[in-house]
């Protein structure tokens, strides 16, 4: 537990949180990059800033390159277009208005009917630093939100045209226009003074920050923007230079954190900065060649990249132990203190578990309300990451919430609490929220969570099995003792009785009734045993336990007695019962097969593909419904609710590929019709070659995605072919 004192001071590394502009002191490791990224904003008028995810963009715009700007009379203005529910343009206008370094507007050459646009408003607004004018740099941080959220496509396409008349400094055709009609009109009064207003472009700095992966997107607006990509700074993983100085100098930083300032020794900060970019020692390496058996691959590693996300996680659990310990003033912090190499591997390890654990906290906190059992709302939210958010190759994935709800019974508060645990990030996507893996680094831990759990239900189960085999086994050895014990009872009755048959022939008939008794009870008893032995065996079949059933069976096939028993009693063919249990165990298989290959296919946005597994699932799963009715008599084979389970769930995934398909051919084809108008015909193509990918197989989504497009009784197929002979003619093929 953190210290009571200690618990509302700052901490010297800020975690997985970026860093804040407050915390500018504390961040190290960068200058290289603040100044080089710094000096091309000052430099050019349009910047993109782009790295992988987790890699600090952020902490640089808002710790590093903010404050350098500053010290060279720019206002750094920081904004997210995170908030698709309000049109970009008030959004971004807001923050402008609204911005603490925003100190005043100039009304002055002003025209009442003038459209508003932010080319006229950044004009307008007048930024200061001290006292002093300052040159605004508008920063748009996570750019691929524009994108990646559900903004209208209006208001998606107004904000780059405004955008494109900042960066490209020319002057919006709606003002153009409004200034010509002005001239023309005589009655208008107007100056040089005026004009000169008018003309002049606004002073100021773009700067777009963008994942890499998505860097594509700002290629699709080049036409728009044609110098979009032409300054661009990528920023990289940190070296171990870089590292050891985020490492050492937030330790030693003097201020009012909740630590004491500390120190690393230099076995410890070797060793980490050697973890942390993935040095191999001598045995190491021999491992990993004995398991690649590749020595090109391990030559061609690199090992002096360092992801901040990894550092942090460290040293911030290596601050909480300064601070439990309560260590005092210049502590150095040697390699036991955290247990070494082994140490560290294992909290990145236990990030994920401790996170995990927090979780009842945090749902208790978010709702007001105790959590009844925290272990299984653990569970719970590790069964949603490790089965939903992972592929079955351990790639990371998203899914959308009424899926997660649905499928995990589970309310929109809980999955808020993922993500304020910092394992899950939310996103608005079509109209939907999707939650995927914060982070890819996390991977791996949940990937080896996942393994460990799945091996040890298998586990579980295997000994609930083999535990109920041998409470049976048990059984019948008491029962058969319990036999063996009567029989010899009887042969000694049988011996008194001889030796006393001369003396009383009655007493001796009795006896022989009461032995046959017996033996005729104890056999209807075993043959019930047996019974009941092909009862549980149904049950599991009736469940899809068939892992169980079918050794179970194997079991009973090996045991001739058993079998007559069954033949004779139960009037059961335990071959032909295990055939059919064959024939729904392989079917089954097969329907979770397509399941899963339409997960993994919408995942990579294959829609169609993934909605043609879908279709064969639900067919394989029609057949299954159809034998399990026509096999049944008075008892169903299979659990009807476990079929209606699958329905559920396969109706859910058709229609969530149906939806998204739908609204990817809807912008597949306003881009279409853009880029046509335009005569872009190479663009035109590719969008008529991705819908040409978005036609479904099945006739009945084929009529749902006429009807959805209003097609007038022309097919997608025939509509698209329409489209790929226009671009082919107009791109004379």
């Amino acid at each position: 537990m953190i210290a009571p004192l200690a618990q509302n001071l700052p901490r010297r590394y800020p975690g997985l949180r970026p860093f804040d502009r407050t915390q500018s002191a504390l961040f190290n490791g960068r200058s290289t990059d603040v100044q080089r990224l710094a000096n091309l904003i000052l430099r050019e008028r349009l910047v993109v800033l782009f790295s992988k995810s987790g890699i600090g963009k952020t902490s640089l715009l808002q710790a590093g390159v903010a404050p350098e700007l500053e010290k060279q009379g720019f206002a750094p203005i920081l904004m997210r277009l995170n908030e698709p529910e309000k049109p970009i343009m008030d959004a971004v206008g807001s923050v402008l208005k609204s911005h603490t370094l925003t100190g005043g507007m100039d009304n002055s050459n002003s025209i009442s009917d003038a459209p508003e646009t932010l080319w006229e408003l950044t004009k307008r607004l007048q930024f200061d630093l001290d006292g002093l004018p300052a040159t605004p740099v508008l920063v748009f941080d996570q750019f691929e939100e524009l994108f990646t959220l559900n903004h209208t496509e209006e208001n998606r396409t107004r904000f780059l045209a405004e955008l494109a008349n900042l960066a490209n400094e020319s002057m919006p055709e709606g003002v153009r226009a409004m200034l010509l009609a002005r001239l023309q009109n005589t009655n208008s009064p107007s100056n040089a003074g005026f004009m000169q207003w008018w003309e002049s472009q606004p002073q100021l700095r773009v700067v777009l920050s963008i994942r890499s992966d998505f860097l594509h997107l700002l290629d699709e607006i080049s036409p728009l923007i044609p110098g979009i990509l032409h300054n661009r700074f990528q920023l990289k993983p940190l070296d171990r230079t870089q590292a050891s100085e985020a490492i050492v100098n937030p330790a030693n930083a003097e201020g009012p954190y909740a630590s004491k300032p500390f120190a690393y020794s230099e076995e410890a900060l070797n060793e980490m900065l050697d973890f942390l970019s993935g040095k191999l020692d001598a045995t190491e390496k021999a491992e990993q060649r004995k398991e690649q058996q590749d020595l090109d691959l391990l030559a061609i590693k690199r090992f002096d990249e360092i992801e901040s996300f990894n550092l942090q996680i460290i040293c911030q659990r290596i601050e909480e132990e300064v601070i439990r310990r309560k260590e005092p003033e210049n502590f150095t912090v040697p390699p036991d203190y955290y247990g070494g190499k082994h140490g560290l591997r294992r909290e990145l390890q236990n990030f994920y578990h401790n996170q995990l654990e927090s979780i009842p906290a945090i749902l208790a906190r978010r709702t007001g309300k105790n959590v009844d059992d925290p272990q299984s709302a653990v569970m719970t939210a590790r069964r949603l990451i490790e089965d939903s958010l992972v592929t079955p190759a351990g790639r990371r994935c998203s899914m959308v919430d009424d899926i997660l709800t649905t499928n995990y019974l589970v309310d929109s508060d809980f999955l808020d609490t993922l993500v304020e645990s910092r394992l899950l990030r939310k996103e608005m996507r079509l109209d939907d929220f999707y939650f995927e893996i914060s982070h890819d680094t996390l991977l791996p831990a949940i990937v080896e969570s996942r393994d460990e759990r799945r091996k040890a239900e298998r586990a579980d189960l295997e000994r609930r099995t083999l535990e109920q085999r041998l409470a049976e086994e048990e059984k019948r050895r008491e029962a058969v003792e319990k036999q063996l014990e009567e029989t010899r009872v009887r042969r000694k009755l049988a011996h008194r009785v001889s030796f006393f048959a001369l003396t009383t022939l009655v007493f001796s008939l009795a006896l022989g009734v009461y032995f046959v008794y017996n033996f005729r009870a104890s056999k209807r008893e075993f043959a019930h045993s047996v019974e009941q032995e092909l009862a549980q065996i149904e049950r599991n079949v009736r469940l899809e336990i068939f892992e169980a059933a079918m050794p179970a069976y194997d079991s009973l096939l090996a045991n001739p007695v058993k079998l007559a028993i069954l033949a004779r009693k139960a009037f059961k063919d335990v071959a032909f019962e295990k055939a059919d249990a064959l024939r729904f165990d392989s079917l089954n298989k097969a329907i979770l097969h397509d399941q899963a290959t339409g997960d993994s296919l919408f995942f990579l946005e294959d829609y169609a593909g993934a909605l043609f597994a879908y279709r064969q699932a639900t067919e394989l799963l029609a057949l299954y419904s159809s034998i399990n009715y026509r096999m049944s008599n008075n008892l169903w084979r299979i659990d009807p609710l476990k079929i209606a389970d699958k329905e559920k769930t396969l109706d859910l995934r058709i229609q969530n590929s149906l939806s998204t398909l739908i609204s990817q051919f809807k912008i597949r084809q306003t881009e279409y019709e853009t880029f046509s108008q335009a005569n872009a015909w190479g663009q035109a193509q590719m969008r008529a070659k991705a819908m040409q990918k978005l036609l479904p197989a099945y006739p009945e989504d084929l009529d749902m995605l006429q009807e959805a497009l209003s097609l007038e009784g022309q097919s997608p197929v025939d509509y698209v072919n329409v489209l790929m002979g226009q671009t082919k003619k107009a791109l004379r093929y």
